[in-house]
């Protein structure tokens, strides 16, 4: 275990691993975006993020490494690295505005949650043990 990881408790490395994940969503719907009228072009959707979000909600990892050429499923930063995405379709605005929009929303909420994390750190180290 590292030395970041006796302070900061498994909380923290997820909603880490969340707001990079909002951050690689937010690429992805930009791009969607900015190609509304590109004729050909095709959706993408970040493929794994419903199989993360389904395991994140369950609190356990199915995943398991049956080949070497498959990610650790415990090293979530490589998993983020290497991202397939996948073609859903003609871009829709709306579609693509509603995702906007809950992404924004999910990233605002994670930063504060993290926030209050931290506060509470803040304050157990300075005024706690007095």
């Amino acid at each position: 275990m590292s030395d970041s990881g006796m302070v900061f408790d498994r909380t923290i490395q997820l909603m880490q691993d969340r707001l990079n994940l909002s951050s690689i969503n937010q690429k992805v719907i930009s791009g969607n975006l900015a190609n509304l009228n590109t004729p050909g072009y095709s959706a993408k959707d970040p493929s794994f993020e419903e199989v993360l979000r389904e395991s994140l909600e369950r609190g356990r990892t199915r995943l398991s490494l049956s080949d070497t050429r498959h990610v650790d499923p415990g090293d979530t930063q490589a998993a983020m690295e290497s991202v397939e995405l996948v073609e859903t379709g003609p871009v829709d605005l709306d579609t693509e505005m509603m995702k906007l929009s809950r992404n924004s929303m999910e990233y605002q909420f994670i930063v504060t949650m993290l926030n209050k994390k931290f506060a509470m750190m803040k304050h157990a180290i300075g005024e706690g043990g007095v």
